[in-house]
């Protein structure tokens, strides 16, 4: 895909993702169909899995903060404050909703390269406590 450096396609990369299509939007191109809403469009995701060479990897979206999120142990809140450079708003990562993409075909833009390793470390003891 043009405009899209593979070459910063790395484990811990920040990108955009078009997970599906909604039901309701029959007239646009499908990658797949979802059930609900949420994960219908763009979405922020973070490469957890990736091997050089591989056209697939391992992404948990990002979706907006909402109340209570940090209840959940699956959960990984990033602070606007603690994070401005990485979203313009307080977003959960959903380590719960881990997919498996087609990189190729799903992600249609690199945000950052790699993320801090303070967040990094926050995803693995959710992801630990997810598959324990």
């Amino acid at each position: 895909m043009a405009g899209i450096r593979w070459a910063d396609f790395n484990k811990w990369s920040l990108v955009w993702v078009e997970f599906g299509n909604s039901k309701q939007k029959e007239d646009e191109p499908h990658f797949g169909l979802n059930l609900g809403t949420e994960f219908s469009y763009r979405h922020m995701a973070i490469v957890v899995g990736y091997k050089l060479g591989d056209p697939h990897a391992i992404v948990v979206p990002l979706t907006t903060y909402k109340m209570n999120d940090e209840r959940y142990k699956t959960n990984v809140i990033i602070s606007r404050e603690k994070y401005p450079y990485l979203v313009k708003n307080n977003s959960t990562i959903l380590v719960d909703k881990i997919r498996h993409i087609d990189k190729k075909m799903r992600v249609k833009k690199i945000e950052r390269s790699f993320i801090p390793h303070p967040l990094k470390r926050e995803i693995q003891k959710a992801m630990v406590f997810l598959f324990s």
